[in-house]
């Protein structure tokens, strides 16, 4: 039996009084690249942010290529039960954030080998020529030595790509990787992230680009105001979407 790389189950997360998550799971197995879409406010992004434990989920339980995070329960909720468990599950979760979040002081080759070197502990050199390969494979290998105020948005979310793969994780997970970019840079980025499809990478993909989706997902989720609401491969969702909302959304969002 094929372990999933991420098994998700029965997540709830509220801010407050506000409920984001209502009880979202699905299993995201190995190769599998699934574009969660959704409207502003539908939990996208604390999605992924649980997944990883930037957010603690209220409730439900995640898995990491079949490891379970071990969580407890407190009077304000779940909170882990220990913390290098979550420190070396979150090493085989590559994080591709809107903002690039990249060190500012940093070349782009030392963000690269930051957390191979300082957080996994692997040979410096080693990880100097991996980055490299890498940067290659992103379109980057002359930019090694700028600094992030050097490059164009496009350029600086690749880094952020090639950083998130110098950890060699299990799955990566992407909340919105093109949203803060200007519409000519859009391009490059989704270039990227097709090849990295085809490679067979396990992606899970926050976005509105509804090309991406369509051609180069396996699977869609949609999510509406803390659930799912249609789920399934890119040709069914979108052809023929079961769900009302999810009409609405294509018919506002994808023409």
């Amino acid at each position: 039996m094929t372990v999933p790389s991420l098994n998700i189950k029965n997540i709830h997360k509220s801010f407050g009084p506000l409920k984001v998550l209502k009880g979202i799971s699905f299993d995201a197995n190995k190769g599998d690249v699934i574009a969660i879409l959704g409207s502003s406010g539908s939990g996208k992004s604390t999605l992924l942010r649980c997944i990883n434990l930037l957010d603690t989920p209220d409730e439900g339980e995640v898995s990491v290529s079949g490891e379970k995070i071990d969580m407890v329960k407190t009077k304000h909720g779940l909170k882990p039960k220990n913390q290098k468990q979550v420190d070396r599950l979150r090493t085989k979760l590559g994080m591709v954030f809107q903002g690039f979040n990249l060190w500012p002081h940093k070349t782009v080759l030392e963000n690269v080998i930051e957390a191979p070197v300082h957080v996994q502990k692997r040979n410096k050199s080693e990880c100097i020529d991996e980055a490299r390969q890498l940067l290659e494979k992103v379109g980057l290998s002359d930019r090694a030595d700028y600094y992030p105020s050097q490059l164009s948005g496009g350029q600086k979310q690749r880094v952020a790509i090639a950083r998130a793969l110098a950890m060699k994780p299990d799955a990566l997970l992407f909340d919105e990787p093109t949203s803060a970019l200007d519409p000519e840079l859009v391009g490059e980025v989704l270039r990227v992230m097709k090849d990295l499809a085809e490679e067979g990478r396990t992606m899970l993909v926050v976005t509105h680009e509804m090309g991406f989706a369509k051609d180069v997902a396996s699977r869609v989720i949609f999510m509406h105001e803390g659930l799912i609401e249609e789920d399934g491969c890119p040709d069914v969702v979108f052809d023929q979407p079961k769900s009302a909302r999810f009409k609405q959304f294509l018919s506002n969002t994808y023409k």
